[in-house]
């Protein structure tokens, strides 16, 4: 028997089918538009919600940033008030201790002058100051009332002497001054006392 070659039994213009020259090309149908615009749309869709997860992440480390540097600062003023709220007893004591009676000249007296005013310099580096109270008027945000006394001339409410001063750092009280208020005097003494 003789075999054929598939070659000589081509038409002429034909081209062979070989694994060679085989392409895979879709066929060819009015669908395939259709689906390509309907992938383009959902892929820009797909672009378009990872762009806003991106967007939103991006927000969230931001305001975390911010809030965790607010909370910093917040811890370093609270530690800063409470080392100046420690040492406001010992400048009390030193006050105390230079009102008193004393030899001007001594060296103890001298090395504890020298000590309070730099307590004082360190105290006014971060703004705190005294705050003054006498003949004003109570503010139970600033004062805290120890004791009160009834006395003529003066309102009702008004701070009369301070046990103990207070201090503000900046606009904020660190703590407050004890201080004796006077009150209205009593009826009995009014009347001129019958």
């Amino acid at each position: 028997m003789i075999k054929r070659n598939p070659i000589d039994e081509m038409k002429e213009g034909e081209v062979p089918e070989t694994a060679g020259n085989m392409e895979a090309a879709p066929p060819k149908s009015e669908a395939a538009p259709a689906d390509l615009g309907a992938e383009i749309e959902q892929a820009r869709a797909q672009a378009a919600e990872w762009q806003d997860k991106y967007l939103r992440k991006l927000a969230e480390f931001d305001n975390f940033r911010k809030r965790t540097r607010q909370e910093q600062e917040m811890l370093r003023q609270w530690v800063v008030e409470n080392v100046i709220a420690s040492l406001l007893p010992v400048t009390d004591d030193f006050d105390r201790m230079l009102d008193s009676p004393g030899d001007e000249n001594d060296p103890l007296r001298k090395g504890a002058e020298l000590i309070r005013d730099k307590l004082r310099a360190f105290f006014e580096s971060y703004e705190v100051k005294k705050i003054e109270c006498v003949g004003r008027i109570f503010n139970p945000d600033e004062h805290d009332a120890l004791m009160t006394q009834p006395t003529p001339g003066f309102p009702a409410g008004t701070v009369l002497a301070v046990i103990a001063p207070g201090y503000r750092m900046g606009e904020r009280v660190i703590r407050h001054a004890q201080v004796v208020v006077s009150s209205e005097p009593e009826p009995d003494e009014e009347m001129g006392g019958d």
